[in-house]
């Protein structure tokens, strides 16, 4: 298993103008037992199932697979129990760092996170003027659980 480490945060403010070029992805959760993830993910042409760990921190293992495609829609259709997630994904360089800006589809629509991976949890990180709060520790701001209660259903609980 890869160690993965990223910092979350929320996006606040408009940032059209760095979303060049994005890959629509559509992802969905196969059901679990305790706190590690199996995603399906179909993002454009390609296709994964990738198994994460519960996360310490801002890191965690994760494994990755490749899959048909075909076979991902149809685990995304018949497996994932409605657990669906889509958004399009914008990469943009600034600072010597990958910024990956995710703008959320559906249920999740008005929810823009940026992630950032890094090599080390103590790495720092020069914040660009348009990051928001940081949600990386926030577990109701992960895909996972944003299938599971999207943002939608924030509102109309409270």
């Amino acid at each position: 298993m890869a160690l993965e480490i990223e910092r979350r945060f929320l996006v606040r403010k408009d940032i059209r103008h760095l979303c060049r070029d994005g890959v629509r992805i559509t992802q969905g959760y196969l059901p679990r037992e305790g706190q590690n993830t199996v995603r399906v993910r179909l993002a454009g042409d390609k296709a994964t199932l990738t198994m994460k760990t519960a996360k310490q921190g801002a890191s965690r293992e994760e494994l990755e697979f490749p899959l048909l495609p075909d076979f991902a829609r149809k685990l995304l259709e018949h497996s994932c129990e409605g657990r669906v997630i889509e958004k399009t994904r914008y990469r943009h360089r600034q600072d010597g760092l990958c910024w990956e800006i995710d703008v959320f589809e559906g249920e999740n629509a008005g929810l823009i996170i940026a992630e950032v991976e890094l090599s080390d949890p103590d790495q720092l990180v020069p914040l660009p003027d348009w990051i928001g709060a940081e949600v990386t520790s926030l577990r109701a701001y992960g895909n996972s659980a944003l299938s599971d209660q999207p943002i939608r259903r924030w509102v109309s609980a409270a």
